[in-house]
């Protein structure tokens, strides 16, 4: 069921488990991390309040040590104090200069020390100090009455010293009480802060162990969710190798198997119907349509190759036939040569008529076999005419090659007319004896005019061969047939020249007129002279033209069997 589900969608469905599997997992990571952000918020609250506390516990210890010091001064105080009141009642009751002076001193410690309390309490320590030094000037007092005699007096003044003195006295416990209250008042706060400090710490520490607890269950979770996510993903792994390299790796086999043995009969083995599977079929379709087009190609190359075959063997022939009509061509000119030799010997040995008449007899018998052997390669030229038309029915699928050929067979049509047209008009001067010629000269003149047709017939249905082969086949029957009937007339003209052998003595009759004949004759001859001489040269480029030709399909042939050779490299 799997195989038959496209990549895309094996991917996609992947993407979305794992992209599931990792919302999730942050998801309650988050949800962790968001209560473990309260616990932090909670923890920072009581670190606050902690803080608030112990500067709280701060302030109220510098508040201690300043009621302390406070409590020490009062004692200091209060401990002088009993110093100069003990020191002015010796004064009082002793007179002495020592103690006067240790009270001098007594009181002067004690005003420093009230220097001191005025920091903290100047009216406290004003009004000590002005009592202070109004007792002192009353038990001075009284002792200068004491000694002025006046007991009653100075009992008065000590009594009202006294009276101070428990004022003092008063004054200072009740200060001492007051630093003493405000001292234990602020140990109480201090208590309390310290313990309010205290249950702070024991909940800082116990949202940190809480903060511990959850970080380590959210350790717990990640690593969990890091092991099943590399579960997952080596399953995805192993999933997505099977469904996906496999195959890749199966039609990749099969291509380079393709490219080194050469073997297109291999086929992709698709077990999926998903992208690979599809690109499988789609190769192997492609591989069946290959296979057809090189086993075409293999079939083409050995038709193509028997057809070249066959076509340069007609074109050898064809080539042996031209040469060999190249040398009849030039025994007739030498034959026209020497014909024009004894007409010129006929014009002016006039008087020696009966050995010119040996002569022309002679002359008559060579036209005669030149004739003959005209009548046996006129024969020839049909033989292998009958054989182009066997073969160029096989011809037909590789005639482009002719086309560079037709261009010259045109010119040859054209001169042949051309020579045709001449040798009729040469042979119209010569009258009786030059009537053969002219039949002679329109039948090639009516066949360069065919051939000229046919070349143009050609040339413009070059690309329709195959149905215009027919037509070609109709042409070349005809040529066969104008070759037999050109044969038949050069029989005539044997005939003919036999006729003339024959009438040799009626010829001595008409020495005269044969000598003024001679004289047109000899012209004519050198002008048919001049026109074999242009047709040897035709024959000579038609050879030529034969040779390119079968250059070129020797050319083809060896394209072909290469292209061949490379054809069979592959196993179809």
């Amino acid at each position: 069921m799997l195989r038959n589900i496209n990549i895309s969608t094996k991917l996609v469905a992947g993407s979305m488990i794992f992209s599931m599997i990792v919302a999730v997992a942050f998801i309650f990571i988050l949800f962790t991390i968001n209560n473990t952000s309260d616990i932090s918020q909670q923890q920072q609250s009581q670190v606050e309040s902690q803080v608030e506390a112990i500067k709280n516990q701060d302030h109220l210890l510098l508040q201690m040590h300043v009621e302390l010091k406070k409590i020490a001064l009062a004692n200091e105080i209060s401990e002088e104090f009993r110093d100069l009141r003990a020191w002015l009642l010796d004064l009082s009751l002793s007179w002495l200069n020592e103690a006067e002076d240790s009270a001098d001193t007594s009181l002067d410690h004690l005003n420093g020390l009230l220097d001191q309390l005025a920091l903290a309490d100047a009216e406290l320590a004003n009004t000590l100090r002005v009592k202070n030094e109004k007792l002192y000037e009353v038990m001075i007092e009284a002792v200068d009455i004491y000694v002025d005699g006046n007991r009653v007096k100075g009992n008065a003044m000590v009594a009202q010293g006294r009276s101070l003195v428990r004022e003092i006295d008063d004054i200072i416990l009740a200060m001492q009480l007051e630093s003493e209250a405000t001292f234990e008042d602020i140990s109480r706060q201090a208590s309390a802060a310290s313990l309010t400090v205290s249950v702070s710490a024991d909940k800082v520490k116990a949202a940190a162990n809480e903060v511990v607890d959850k970080n380590a269950e959210l350790l717990l979770i990640v690593v969990t969710i890091l092991i099943a996510f590399m579960f997952i993903s080596g399953f995805y792994s192993f999933f997505m190798r099977r469904e996906v390299c496999r195959p890749i790796e199966r039609l990749r086999n099969t291509v380079e198997h393709i490219e080194q043995n050469s073997d297109l009969t291999a086929r992709y083995e698709g077990r999926s119907a998903d992208e690979i599977g599809i690109t499988g079929i789609a190769f192997n379709k492609m591989m069946d349509q290959f296979g057809e087009i090189v086993k075409q190609v293999k079939s083409s190359c050995q038709i193509l190759d028997k057809a070249i075959s066959q076509q340069v063997d007609v074109m050898k022939q064809a080539k042996e036939g031209v040469v060999q009509q190249q040398h009849s061509t030039d025994q007739v000119a030498t034959a026209i040569n020497e014909m024009a030799a004894t007409v010129q010997e006929v014009a002016v040995h006039t008087q020696r008529a009966k050995d010119s008449t040996e002569g022309v007899k002679q002359a008559a018998d060579q036209g005669r076999q030149e004739v003959d052997t005209s009548v046996a390669s006129t024969l020839v030229l049909s033989d292998l005419i009958k054989e182009a038309n066997q073969v160029i029915l096989q011809v037909e699928q590789d005639s482009s090659a002719i086309g560079g050929v037709l261009d010259v067979i045109r010119g040859i049509s054209e001169q042949t007319n051309l020579l045709a047209l001449n040798a009729a008009i040469e042979a119209a001067r010569a009258g009786e004896s030059g009537r053969g010629f002219a039949v002679v000269a329109d039948e090639v003149r009516t066949l360069a005019q065919r051939t000229q047709e046919s070349t143009e017939e050609i040339d413009t249905m070059i690309h329709k061969l195959q149905s215009g082969s027919h037509q070609a086949v109709e042409l070349m029957s005809k040529g066969t047939e104008d070759a037999q009937s050109a044969a038949q007339q050069a029989n005539k003209t044997g005939g003919a020249l036999q006729e003339i052998e024959h009438r040799v003595n009626e010829v001595n009759d008409l020495n005269v007129q044969i000598a003024t004949s001679a004289e047109e004759q000899s012209a004519v001859a050198d002008e048919i002279n001049r026109n074999v001489v242009n047709i040897s040269d035709s024959c000579a480029q038609t050879s030529q033209a034969m040779e390119q030709t079968v250059e070129a399909s020797e050319n083809l042939m060896t394209l072909s069997q290469e292209l061949d050779s490379l054809v069979q490299q592959f196993k179809v």
